[in-house]
């Protein structure tokens, strides 16, 4: 009970805001309150003869009614108003949380379990509200003026009809004392369970190419089971104390007829006082009778305001840093994009600066930096280990190797995705460490694309302004044309304007793509992370995002994880990572030129698609490398 108190008062705080709502509320629940009691006297003294005509009683009647049918609504609304408000203000805390927790704890956690929290959690509260709030006023005051007026009436009648109560409120009382725990297990199963579910929902293509319909749905199923046990062992406990209601609801009216008939047998009470009996009796085993059932929906509401504010209560994401911005000279000059010549003539121009041997360059001018990093997500379980390189300003760096080797890692710790422990040693963007870093500050500086583009259910506009969202129409097609979208986007019925559904469904996976491409390119951060951007594009988009990209790699500082020999070749320096280790480094000639690590990779997994010609033959030269390097010539 304690817990659910400490809940509960956190959730007043969410409350307080809308006091003026919570005092109606409480007002219409006080007038409702009095318009019963003065109805029981007005019954008794018609009965007694002592009330001043019928039809005064009439207009009571009428009045009474006339006054308590807008209290009833101004009661539900008021309730709702602030109800409703209330849980409003906690979602938007909720999703605001969400957004402000570290990457590494949402990857943890069930998407379906976040989105449970979210609605059916807050639901449950909402529910409470509406429908328990005001009698936590309105049932508390009819029972204490109706206990008073039958006290006055005849204390021996109250007393005896009233005699069972303390038993059933102690037997209520330690029958649900467990409905808060099983309230909270069955939240946390349900939100599994979701999960569960829109997983294999939003799977469903894979679902369906693997036949695993069979094995989801006896996973969905298994704790569906779970569920249902859960829930129906809440339920019986529910159940088990109905039959105490009912008993104390039935009982007192027994009573009141039995012994009430012997005390107007001893001329201890009139006939009168017995209609008040009858009448507001039940305004006293209303309040009674709903207990069990308010003690329940307030340990159930408990429960779900605790599995709420346990999403408030875990760490946010380091929200400080003194560093917000680049130094002038390191600032962006402007979206802008180049025409085939002069991205060819940057290039050349590129070639020249880099050093034959893949040095490294000044460390003034390096943009990111890695010393001695090493890093795990779990105990004693390295991902990096020892990681020194860094990329010069200006520079394309590609990384390659083994899956599972740490290339992903190393995107993650740069964008601030995850913390580095006390003795990881240091990374570095911009010159300065990343622990310094306002992050928020740091990413505005960094473009990222994924190997899995992510899209979200908006217009393909909105999704590529997501870029910048201050960014003009035209800006926003210019960037699409650059990554070579514009043509398919202004063939769709919508066009900029079509509507895209969850995860971009009804676009292809190179389409979805140049989207995301597109939305980096707006964004025109002096720092791009791109995690193999073309590997979902067929060999001609491919052709025309490496286009752009290029244009887009002009200023801008590049790391990219590699996975075709298209990639690497731009790039001016390759890192080789095997099992969270620096194996080799240097050019794509120069490591192709030794037996390492490299070489092996290049001949056993990097996907070689020549680039092809007008008449759509391979390129000489790549056709005569290739021969070359299966015949083990290099």
């Amino acid at each position: 009970m304690f817990r659910s108190n400490s809940a509960f008062r956190r959730l007043a705080r969410y409350v307080r805001p809308y006091n003026l709502w919570v005092f109606i509320t409480v007002i219409a629940s006080l007038c409702l309150a009095a318009i019963d009691i003065i109805l029981g006297k007005a019954i008794e003294q018609m009965v007694e003869g002592t009330f001043s005509s019928t039809q005064n009683m009439i207009y009571l009647v009428v009045g009474m009614t006339l006054i308590g049918m807008p209290c009833k609504f101004v009661m539900r609304y008021a309730s709702a108003r602030f109800s409703v408000s209330a849980l409003r203000d906690l979602r938007g805390d909720l999703v605001h949380k969400f957004c402000d927790l570290p990457v590494s704890k949402v990857e943890r956690k069930f998407t379906g379990d976040l989105v449970s929290r979210l609605t059916n959690n807050t639901a449950m509260l909402q529910n409470f509200f509406i429908e328990q709030f005001a009698n936590l006023f309105y049932l508390p005051l009819v029972f204490t003026a109706s206990l008073t007026l039958l006290l006055m009436t005849s204390w021996k009648l109250i007393l005896a009809s009233l005699a069972l109560m303390p038993v059933g409120m102690i037997i209520t009382t330690l029958m649900s004392r467990r409905i808060e725990k099983y309230s909270e297990q069955l939240q946390e199963k349900m939100a599994h369970l979701n999960a569960v579910g829109q997983d294999a929902i939003g799977g469903i293509p894979i679902v369906k190419a693997f036949n695993m319909q069979a094995v989801l749905l006896k996973k969905y199923m298994v704790i569906m089971e779970e569920v249902v046990r859960r829930g129906l062992g809440l339920e019986k406990r529910y159940a088990s104390i109905t039959p105490v209601g009912v008993m104390m609801l039935a009982t007192p009216i027994i009573l009141v007829i039995a012994y009430g008939g012997y005390l107007i047998q001893q001329g201890e009470l009139n006939v009168g006082g017995i209609v008040l009996f009858l009448y507001l009796i039940s305004f006293i085993l209303q309040p009674v009778s709903m207990l069990p059932t308010i003690i329940t929906q307030m340990k159930e509401a408990g429960g779900a305001a605790k599995h709420l504010f346990e999403v408030l209560d875990w760490p946010d994401e380091r929200q400080g840093g003194e560093i917000t911005s680049l130094s002038d000279d390191r600032e962006d000059e402007g979206l802008r994009f180049e025409d085939d010549a002069e991205r060819k003539a940057n290039q050349a121009s590129q070639a020249s600066k880099s050093e034959p041997d893949g040095a490294e360059g000044d460390d003034d001018a390096a943009v990111v930096r890695l010393d001695h990093l090493t890093f795990g997500y779990d105990e004693g379980n390295t991902v990096l280990k020892d990681i020194s390189f860094q990329v010069g300003q200006g520079e394309t760096v590609a990384i390659v190797g083994g899956s599972g080797g740490g290339k992903s890692t190393i995107f993650k710790l740069l964008c601030g995705f995850n913390e580095l422990g006390e003795h990881a040693g240091t990374v570095q963007l911009f010159g300065k460490n990343l622990t310094d870093w306002n992050l928020t500050s740091l990413r505005s500086h960094i473009s990222i694309v994924s190997q899995e583009p992510s899209l979200f259910p908006a217009t393909i506009a909105e999704n590529i302004g997501y870029g910048r969202l201050e960014a003009t129409r035209e800006e926003i097609v210019e960037a699409a044309k650059a990554a070579h979208a514009h043509d398919f986007i202004v063939q769709l019925p919508e066009g900029y304007e079509t509507l895209l559904s969850e995860r971009g469904g009804g676009l292809s996976g190179g389409q979805k793509q140049r989207i995301s491409i597109a939305r980096a390119l707006l964004k025109n951060a002096p720092l791009l992370l791109l995690d193999e951007p073309t590997s979902a594009l067929d060999s001609q988009s491919e052709a025309q995002v490496q286009i752009a990209m290029s244009a887009a790699m002009h200023n801008r500082t590049v790391l990219v994880i590699a996975h075709r020999l298209s990639t690497v070749r731009q790039a001016n320096r390759i890192i080789v990572l095997d099992q969270g280790s620096i194996v080799e480094s240097g050019t794509h000639e120069e490591l192709l030129g030794r037996d390492g690590e490299y070489r092996k990779l290049y001949l056993q997994n990097f996907e070689e698609e020549p680039h092809t010609m007008e008449n759509g033959n391979s390129m000489p030269e790549e056709r005569s490398e290739k021969r070359d390097l299966q015949a083990g010539v290099l």
